[in-house]
């Protein structure tokens, strides 16, 4: 994601000079320290005992340039408002580089570029002047990028009636940094009913997103459906690339409620003669199973549902008149208003076709006979996903099974656990010596249904967030024939995300020696003997949380660092998450260790860091800053200072300044 290089970066001395200087003699003088002294009274350091004093103020300096290739651009206006009041208004510079004088100190304010010759797209900024203790102090902000315009057709047929939908409002926003006013600068789409087509203007080079609420009652829930449904976020659906699409048609359908459907089906042995003695369960779209029942007029199974786009049957294997049936699944989806499409498994004859789109369906299925010389256990449906609230698996069998725990595993692959030297007398693992093991097993309870041909095994406790995790399904008993067969397909590997909210404050700077503040994280090992790491330079790594993952990019600048009190400038760009994927990142896990502790490993699947100064924790991200450094200090400061960027999945964009202690 591109954001402007909002840095106080040293520039040459021909830089410094070339830019224009703005006479505007003093006249915001007596609005500078009208702002100064509000500043002073929130920080408790008000300076009234000398009124003669000027007001600590701030010379703004920096080169506005244009996104796509980083020039500056021939011209630009520039208006500055803080606290409502209109510092400087629309003054024009020649080339990129400006210069404003006598800003307030410390203050949060609004500044507004335009071009003058329609260059580029105006664009707000929501900074902060900085700090001063002097007269027009300078503050060097680096620089800010513009866009060239464009403009973005984007037509929206309702698929239902054929004809463009009207009443959305689509929006976009490219400012700079966070403020309440920030709405009055986004974006907004226009509608012209004699093509059909709304029309945004955006900025071509800013990596923005368009996005558009579907939810046009205002009811909570969204009233059309469109194609793109995986870029829905809460009721707004958003354009990954919009920068690069000139014209988009998007097709959406009007969400209908679920209707009541019946399903009809005769189940026929290899001589079409009706087989009895069936039970059938249908889950439908809300959700709910249902049971068979049997119309005996027509020989058939009846069983209702409510449809939406997917329902599915299942029938249970089953014995009548001393034949032993075995499982099959019948999957309905929708295809489009007028036909639906039969998926049917573990059956004999026709397995997919097409349908007419009724409320009745009526389908024939021949189930596979099992015989003592083909008795071998297959997987009719196994879930690909777990169940998204309990994390269970299931899966359905040819034929009625019995299983035991012990044959079921659930592992997290990723994780691990930590056995120390001291934690107990019993075990075999030596004093000073700490095991971290990788594979960890997971209880897991189960139960079977469907006439114990449906297994489901889940998870004893909830899952740990931010880790991978593997579904086992070992040997099972046959219950016609007694027998143990471990069968294929009746695994699962997933993912848990953490969708915890990220917080800029969960990263930290860490150089890994064992110490914190000058002080051993960890006084003695597991021995009990004394640890004295030395306070060192090492390598500074930033520390993420897993939490990343729920972003949609993520940028750190850095520009100031430092080292044992002494600060010097230093630019660095670190883009952490890219595109909704971590970025230059790596993960592992961390365990606080003794330096004189010895580590064991088994089976890890991921690396472990035991010298840093943060909190156990079963998976963090880490980049390297490339700095040098030893701990922060009360008497010696050693910390870097960042800008930082993210934008959420849901299209939020934060931005700011942190400085970061190096523990």
């Amino acid at each position: 994601m591109k954001y402007v290089n909002l840095v106080m970066i040293s520039v040459s001395l021909c830089l410094l000079t070339a830019c224009l200087e703005v006479e505007n003699d003093n006249n915001n003088e007596d609005v500078v320290q009208a702002i100064q002294a509000q500043n002073e009274i929130l920080s408790g350091t008000n300076n009234s005992i000398n009124p003669g004093t000027p007001a600590a103020s701030v010379a703004l300096t920096g080169i506005v340039v244009n996104a796509l290739d980083n020039q500056a651009v021939s011209a630009t206006n520039i208006t500055i408002i803080a606290a409502d009041v209109v510092l400087v208004d629309s003054v024009s510079f020649n080339g990129g580089e400006f210069k404003l004088e006598n800003l307030p100190a410390n203050s949060d304010i609004e500044m507004i570029i335009e071009s003058s010759n329609n260059e580029f797209l105006s664009r707000a900024y929501f900074i902060n002047t900085g700090h001063s203790n002097a007269v027009n102090t300078a503050n060097d902000f680096g620089q800010f990028e513009v866009s060239t315009a464009k403009d973005m057709q984007i037509t929206v047929i309702n698929k239902t009636s054929g004809l463009p939908l009207t009443g959305l409002a689509f929006k976009a926003s490219s400012h700079y940094g966070t403020s309440s006013r920030s709405n009055k600068y986004q974006h907004h789409s226009t509608y012209n009913e004699a093509n059909g087509v709304y029309h945004i203007t955006i900025p071509k080079f800013l990596n923005i997103m368009v996005r558009v609420n579907l939810d046009l009652n205002k009811d909570g829930e969204i009233d059309y459906n469109p194609e793109l449904n995986n870029n829905i976020s809460s009721n707004e659906l958003y354009f990954l690339s919009s920068n690069s699409d000139e014209s988009l048609t998007l097709y959406v359908e009007e969400k209908m409620p679920l209707k009541e459907i019946e399903f009809r089906i005769t189940m026929i042995d290899a001589s079409a003669n009706v087989i009895l003695g069936a039970e059938l369960f249908s889950t439908d779209s809300a959700g709910t199973q249902t049971t068979s029942t049997f119309d005996a007029a027509t020989q058939q199974y009846v069983i209702s549902a409510m449809f939406g786009d997917y329902s599915r049957v299942e029938i249970p294997s089953f014995m009548a008149n001393d034949i032993y049936y075995q499982s099959a699944s019948i999957a309905l989806n929708k295809n489009d208003d007028d036909s639906l499409r039969v998926n049917i498994s573990g059956a004999l004859e026709n397995c997919c076709y097409n349908i007419a789109n009724t409320d009745v369906v009526e389908l024939a299925v021949m189930p596979r006979v099992v015989t003592n010389d083909s008795s071998s256990l297959e997987v009719v449906i196994a879930a690909n996903e777990v169940n998204y609230i309990d994390k269970s698996f299931s899966v359905f069998y040819s034929q009625a099974i019995t299983a035991s725990v012990s044959s079921l595993s659930l592992i997290n692959t990723s994780g691990f656990t930590v056995v120390k030297g001291n934690d107990s007398s019993t075990d075999v693992i030596l004093p000073g010596t700490t095991v971290v093991s990788g594979m960890v097993d997971i209880p897991v309870s189960f139960e079977t249904s469907l006439n114990d041909t449906k297994l489901t095994i889940t998870p004893v406790n909830s899952l740990p967030k931010g880790q991978n995790y593997q579904y086992n399904v070992g040997n099972l008993v046959v219950k016609s024939t007694e027998k143990s067969v471990d069968v294929n397909n009746d695994s699962l590997s997933f993912y848990i995300e953490n969708n915890d909210d990220f917080d800029i404050n969960d990263v930290h700077l860490d150089n890994n020696n064992f110490t914190s503040n000058g002080n051993a994280i960890t006084l003695s090992n597991s021995a009990g003997d004394s640890s004295s790491p030395s306070n060192y330079d090492r390598s500074v790594y930033l520390y993420l949380p897993s939490s990343i993952e729920t972003l949609q990019s993520f940028s750190m600048r850095l520009y100031s660092v430092t080292e044992d009190g002494v600060s010097y400038n230093s630019v660095r760009n670190f883009t952490l998450v890219r595109d909704s994927n971590t970025y230059n990142v790596s993960p592992l896990g961390l365990v606080k260790l003794a330096e004189n502790e010895t580590l064991i490993t088994e089976s890890l699947q991921t690396s472990i860091e035991t010298g840093t100064a943060q909190s156990d924790n079963q998976k963090v991200y880490r980049a390297s800053t490339s700095i040098y450094a030893s701990d922060d200090l009360d008497s010696s400061e050693n910390s870097l200072t960042f800008e930082y960027a993210y934008q959420t999945k849901a299209g939020d964009i934060v931005t700011g300044t942190i400085n970061i202690p190096v523990q």
